[in-house]
């Protein structure tokens, strides 16, 4: 209910009151807009009281600011709460089956930037703000001060989208405001790998390294193509030594596969076998966790003297020593996972000499005989 009241200095006070609690109030000059204002907030408590208990979870933050915001919800006793971006993330990684760890740690990314943010006040801006800072620099501790590139930013991007798409499956919300950040991508032709020095060097330094199961990991990288997460989460029982085969159960990609391991490789693994499900490269504080081995990979790097290579550049060389031995890019692709034949081009350059011979056998058969 509303109160108009004149006060001593002549001008207009409208109350409005609820069960003689005093819930807002207003000073004019004018008693008419006094009295308009009144009218107005008396209809914008009316609207708030007739919405559905349903309808009140699907109201966004900025609606709920349009009918007078929390504080006259909370007045009018009035109950509302927003899904923050925490509790998606949570409930998202809860039910993902992946085990890529960049996909989590690019979640957790996200998770640190927007936190109890409410899911439906994210805006694009916001995330194009976010992913500038990202670029550029460090946000919130995460990153380093090295620029990144338009590649990285989509793969951060690309996770952000997948939570709100959860969401929105789950009604959560209507809208991905991921889908109007724009980021064009960058053409990837060429990508670092091991020279036959630097391979022979990398290997012998990981021999002396302080974690006896260093150059197996590399050696199984490089000879194989599997990514990080598959090689981590390699339990015994998924390898097949009779046929010289890995089973990879969770991959990037969604799907199973099955992975060859050359026989010299799979030797060198026999001095560790073992019978069971348990890791291959098992923590030892842990026999769920596999081996933390960073420090470990660091020292190698530096004791053979190879600088700009990731752990990742390891799939490259795999992939770069198939092709420039003849294999077609689609066999390629084929051991290494590729879901897509564009992903696996990036290293046609490599395979002209194996075309070059399959040109000149062919062409002369034809026309010498």
């Amino acid at each position: 209910m509303s109160y108009i009241r004149t006060l001593p200095n002549g001008k207009y006070r409208a109350e409005i009151r609820k069960k003689q609690t005093s819930i807002q109030n207003k000073t004019f000059v004018n008693k008419s807009d006094a009295e308009q204002w009144a009218k107005d907030f008396e209809r914008k408590i009316e609207t708030i009281l007739s919405v559905k208990p349903k309808k009140l979870k699907k109201l966004s933050p900025d609606k709920v600011e349009e009918l007078g915001g929390m504080v006259l919800f909370q007045k009018l006793g009035v109950e509302i709460t927003f899904l923050t971006f925490k509790s998606l993330v949570n409930e998202y990684i809860r039910q993902w089956t992946g085990k890529d760890e960049n996909m989590l740690r690019r979640a957790e990314f996200w998770l640190n930037v927007f936190n109890d943010k409410p899911v439906k006040s994210i805006k694009p801006n916001h995330i194009e703000k976010v992913l500038e800072q990202y670029a550029s620099g460090t946000v919130n501790g995460y990153g380093s001060d090295k620029p990144k590139s338009n590649n990285t930013l989509l793969r951060m991007k690309s996770v952000l989208s997948s939570i709100f798409i959860y969401g929105i499956d789950k009604k959560y919300l209507e809208k991905n405001p991921a889908d109007k950040v724009r980021i064009k991508a960058q053409q990837n032709l060429i990508e670092r790998f091991l020279s036959d020095v630097e391979r022979d060097s990398l290997l012998n330094a990981c021999k002396e390294s302080t974690w006896d199961k260093m150059h197996l990991l590399i050696l199984l990288a490089i000879t194989t193509g599997m990514r990080k997460s598959e090689l981590l989460n390699l339990r015994w029982n998924d390898i097949d030594f009779e046929k010289g085969l890995a089973t990879l159960g969770d991959t990037k990609n969604g799907s199973p596969r099955i992975n060859p391991i050359p026989s010299f490789v799979l030797d060198e693994m026999k001095q560790y076998r073992q019978i069971g499900m348990g890791l291959i490269f098992v923590s030892p504080n842990n026999i769920e966790k596999p081996f933390d081995f960073r420090k470990q990979w660091d020292k190698v790097r530096e004791k053979a003297d190879i600088t700009n290579f990731r752990f990742h550049d390891l799939r490259h060389t795999a992939a770069s020593y198939l092709v420039m031995a003849g294999a077609t890019l689609h066999e390629a692709g084929q051991i290494l996972g590729h879901k897509s034949e564009q992903t696996t081009k990036r290293y046609a350059h490599l395979s002209t000499g194996h075309k070059s011979e399959l040109s000149e056998r062919v062409m002369d058969k034809v026309f010498n005989g």
